[in-house]
């Protein structure tokens, strides 16, 4: 419920701030588990991919945020956990893979940081990691922002590459896909 609130408020106030458009919101899977990997350059981010989702998004979300008042108590009721960052936390991949598992949608920043620039960073193999691990599709989504216009690109699902024996060779062949993807996507938008 509260979720929805928040929703519901986003696409109220955000359009007063940013001129948003989406792309290809038709992409994310209906039903079934979905990562939605998604490249990041603000703050913002989080709050234009759950815009563009008519799903419910749960978040991996960078540990320290949990203690900032207010919104360390408001993340638990907009389906975000915790993770902590440059460490294997066995507890936040657990977590996650029980939200694809229940046929959820999971958000995910594939390089791990905010990027100071608009290339695309190399990925993590995270996204590619939970997505074999739980049979989830995987939905690239380019966040493009010039000044106060915002795009966001939902890609076509990438397939998986279930003939590679070896589960590393895999990621890295998702990854690589879906960088190639999010660049494709992040080409310059014309100026109006």
């Amino acid at each position: 419920m509260v979720y929805w609130l928040v929703v519901a408020a986003f696409r109220l106030f955000v359009p007063l701030v940013f001129r948003v458009r989406i792309e290809g919101s038709l992409q994310i899977p209906e039903k079934g588990a979905v990562v939605l990997a998604a490249n990041h350059r603000s703050l913002w981010d989080p709050v234009f991919v759950v815009m563009a989702s008519h799903r419910p998004v749960h978040f991996m979300a960078k540990d320290e945020l949990f203690r900032v008042p207010i919104l360390g108590f408001l993340l638990p009721y907009l389906k975000a956990f915790p993770v902590r960052r440059g460490a294997n936390d066995r507890d936040a991949i657990r977590r996650a893979l029980s939200v694809l598992n229940q046929g959820n949608v999971l958000g995910i920043f594939v390089e791990g940081t905010r990027s100071k620039n608009n290339e695309v960073m190399p990925l993590k193999r995270g996204a590619a990691m939970l997505a074999s691990r739980s049979e989830a599709s995987i939905v690239p989504v380019a966040i493009q922002r010039v000044k106060r216009r915002i795009t966001i690109k939902i890609g076509t699902p990438l397939a998986p590459h279930s003939q590679v024996a070896d589960r590393r060779s895999s990621y890295e062949m998702i990854s690589q896909g879906l960088q190639e993807a999010l660049i494709r996507m992040l080409e310059p938008v014309p100026q109006q």
